[in-house]
C-alpha cells in the first residue's frame, strides 16, 4: 500500500516552498495558550440520562451519507461532517437556533494526504487540538474503513480548523427588509440582468446573497446560465418547463422536503495550506480489520479506534504519542496497540441485543472532555462508559455501560462542548430523502435531583 508523498520525494520546488511555509508557521506561531483547556474546564459531566432532543435536517446536498460527526471546538453552534468514503471536503453546519442546518463552510482537503492506491474510506471525525503544540484546533479525519479487511495501512489526518461565516452567529441583515431594498431589490435585480453582464465573481456574490449556493458545481451552473439562457435560469438550473416529471408527493412531504432543501447562502470555502496538515499512518498488530470510530485526547497526544465486527468482541486500540517532533515533520508511521477487547455494548449493558448481529457493531466514538467517559455509537443506539481513570479507554473492557437514551442507529457520535450534550448523525433517511442531526440532552433522573 502507497503511502501519502513524503516531502523526499516532491518536486525540488514544491519540497522547499513546503519546508520554507512551515518553519515560517513555526517561527510566528510561538507559545499559544492551549484552548482545550478551556473547553475540558467548563464541560461538565451528565448526572442524569439523555433524552433525545429536537432533531433538525441538514440544509445541503453535499452531504449524501454523512458518516462522522465533530463538534467545533473552535466555532460556537457548528458541527463538522463528511461523506462516507474519499470525498477529500468537510463540511460544517451551525446549529444557531433559527439557522439549524445551514452550512457555514467547507474545507477541501489536498490530493497529496489521501492513499495513492486510491482506496481510502473516511469513517468519522474528531475535534482536538493540533500535533505541533501550537495550540491550534484541528479536526482529525478517520481513513479507517476496511470493510474487505485487505488495507495494508489506515490513515488519521489532521487538519487546521478553518474559518466558518460569522454571520452564523447574527441574523440575516437582509431576511427582514420590507421595502425595495436589499434582499427584495437584490433579488429582482437578479432576475433582471444577464449574469454574463456582471462577470462570475459578481455572479458568485449574488449567489451567496440570493440562496442559489456557490458549491463545488458553480463553475458548470455560471456556464449554463451564459450559454444556454432558453434551458437554464440565472442559477444555472434547469428551468422548470424542461424538468423530467417527479412522482406525486403528498402535501405533508413537500412541506417536509422543503425543510432540507440546499441552502449554502452562508457557505465559505477554505482549502487546507500545506503546513496545516499531518498523516499518520499506522498498520494494526493483530492484522487488517475494519473500523468506523476515531477519538482524539483533547491536548492532540494520541487517538483510539474500536474494531467494527458481528463478532463477541471488539479491539479497541490506542496510538503512540503524535506530537510533531520537528517544524518540518508532516507525515509519521506511528504505532498502535490494543488496550481493550469490549463485549457488544447492547449485550454489556444488560439490555439485551437485537437479533441482526450488524447492530451490535460500534459505528463511532468520542471520548468526554474531562476524559472521565467514554461514549460509543452502535446501530441500536449509543452507549456510555465511564472510565476508571481520565482517558483510560483500556478500563472499558470491564465497565457496564449506560444505554437506553436512543434506539436510533447512527453512523457517528460527539460529546457537545458543555459535556452534557450528545450529536448523532442518523444513518437512515426519510421517505423524501432528509437525513437528519440529532441532539441528545442531559436529562435529571429522579434518584438524581437534588
Amino acid at each position: 500500500n502507497q503511502h501519502p508523498t513524503p516531502p523526499s520525494k516532491m518536486v525540488p520546488g514544491v519540497k522547499s516552498a513546503l519546508l520554507a511555509g512551515m518553519l515560517a508557521a513555526a517561527a510566528v506561531a510561538g507559545p499559544v495558550a492551549a484552548q482545550t483547556a478551556f473547553f475540558s474546564d467548563m464541560a461538565r459531566e451528565c448526572d442524569g440520562v439523555y433524552r433525545e432532543g429536537l432533531n433538525f435536517p441538514m440544509k445541503t446536498d453535499m452531504l449524501t451519507e454523512a458518516s462522522g460527526i465533530a463538534v467545533s471546538r473552535k466555532h460556537p453552534n457548528v458541527l463538522w461532517s463528511h461523506n462516507d468514503g474519499s470525498p477529500q471536503k468537510l463540511v460544517a453546519m451551525t446549529t444557531n437556533p433559527g439557522q439549524e442546518g445551514l452550512v457555514v463552510s467547507t474545507l477541501s482537503l489536498p490530493d497529496y494526504i489521501k492513499p495513492a492506491s486510491g482506496d481510502g474510506d473516511w469513517e468519522d471525525i474528531s475535534s482536538a487540538e493540533c500535533p505541533d503544540g501550537s495550540g491550534r484546533l484541528c479536526l482529525w479525519i478517520a481513513d479507517i474503513g476496511d470493510n474487505s479487511a485487505s488495507r495494508d495501512s489506515v490513515y488519521v489526518y489532521a487538519v487546521v480548523e478553518p474559518p466558518v461565516n460569522p454571520i452564523v452567529v447574527f441574523n440575516d441583515p437582509l431576511e427582514d427588509v420590507d421595502d425595495f431594498t436589499g434582499r427584495k431589490l437584490l433579488q429582482w435585480t437578479q432576475r433582471n440582468r444577464s449574469p454574463a453582464r456582471g462577470g462570475y465573481l459578481n455572479w458568485l456574490v449574488g449567489q451567496a446573497r440570493n440562496n442559489g449556493g456557490i458549491g463545488n458545481d458553480a463553475h458548470e451552473r455560471f456556464n449554463k446560465a451564459v450559454t444556454d439562457p432558453q434551458h437554464f435560469n440565472y442559477n444555472g438550473d434547469l428551468r422548470e418547463e424542461y424538468r423530467p416529471p417527479t412522482p406525486e408527493l403528498t402535501q405533508e412531504q413537500v412541506e417536509e422536503l422543503k425543510r432540507c432543501e440546499a441552502d449554502h447562502k452562508f457557505l465559505i470555502e477554505n482549502y487546507v495550506a500545506p503546513n496545516d496538515a499531518w498523516v499518520y499512518e499506522f498498520k494494526y498488530p493483530t492484522g487488517a480489520m475494519d473500523s468506523e470510530a476515531l477519538a482524539v485526547a483533547p491536548d492532540g497526544s494520541k487517538f483510539w479506534v474500536i474494531e467494527k465486527t458481528t463478532g463477541a468482541s471488539a479491539k479497541v486500540f490506542e496510538s503512540a504519542p503524535l506530537f510533531q517532533q520537528d517544524a518540518t515533520e508532516f507525515y509519521r508511521e506511528v504505532d498502535v496497540e490494543q488496550v481493550a477487547a469490549l463485549s457488544p455494548p447492547c449485550f454489556a449493558s444488560n439490555l439485551g441485543c437485537p437479533g441482526d448481529k450488524l447492530r451490535w457493531s460500534v459505528t463511532g466514538m468520542d471520548v468526554h472532555p474531562q476524559g472521565n467517559k467514554a461514549i460509543v455509537q452502535t446501530y441500536a443506539g449509543p452507549f456510555e462508559y465511564n472510565l476508571a481513570s481520565p482517558f483510560d479507554l483500556s478500563s472499558m473492557s470491564s465497565v457496564t455501560p449506560q444505554g437506553g437514551f436512543s434506539s436510533k442507529g447512527a453512523e457517528s457520535v460527539g460529546y457537545g462542548l458543555d459535556g452534557m450534550s450528545v450529536w448523532q448523525v442518523p444513518e437512515a433517511r426519510d421517505e423524501v430523502g432528509c437525513q437528519y442531526v440529532q441532539p441528545l440532552m442531559c436529562t435529571f433522573s429522579s434518584t438524581s435531583l437534588p
